[in-house]
């Protein structure tokens, strides 16, 4: 069967569901999935940053449900997590400190209103909400994924 070369494609789920070419690299996505505490992945522009955290998203959040046929079918045990992926690309247009601060705590706030945290309405006391909120999560109940690359 002829696959598509995933021209552009960053989205693992897309790039499965329309049987794109995608090289197995789960045998090392599962290394990295193990580890129990924070990774940061630097790579050049252009070199599958998006792809590879589209990837990490698929695995937390739905499990096994992209990865049929790939290596890490037969070593990752199917459970999935609430996930937040943070892409900083949502704020880069600001005119002014202020209007930064403002963009950055209402894009944290909402991110995870999404997966549970309840927000206060004073934008002074919110982060520090936001901060004791993480303190009542059990530990490896939450995965945070972080975006940091310009489009």
């Amino acid at each position: 069967m002829l696959q598509a070369l995933p021209l552009g494609t960053s989205d693992f789920c897309s790039l499965r569901a329309n049987n794109e070419i995608y090289v197995d690299k789960t045998d090392l996505i599962f290394q990295l999935a193990q580890y129990r505490g924070k990774i940061l992945l630097a790579r050049p522009r252009r070199f599958g940053k998006s792809l590879l955290v589209s990837t990490f998203e698929s695995l937390f959040r739905n499990g096994l449900k992209d990865f049929q046929g790939l290596a890490i079918e037969k070593t990752w045990c199917d459970r999935t997590y609430p996930v937040v992926r943070l892409d900083f690309s949502e704020i880069k247009e600001f005119s002014s400190l202020e209007q930064f601060e403002e963009q950055f705590r209402d894009f944290l706030i909402s991110n995870f209103e999404a997966v549970g945290f309840v927000s206060v309405n004073d934008s002074g006391s919110s982060l520090i909400s936001l901060s004791r909120w993480f303190k009542t999560l059990e530990p490896s109940s939450l995965v945070i994924l972080v975006h940091c690359c310009p489009n």
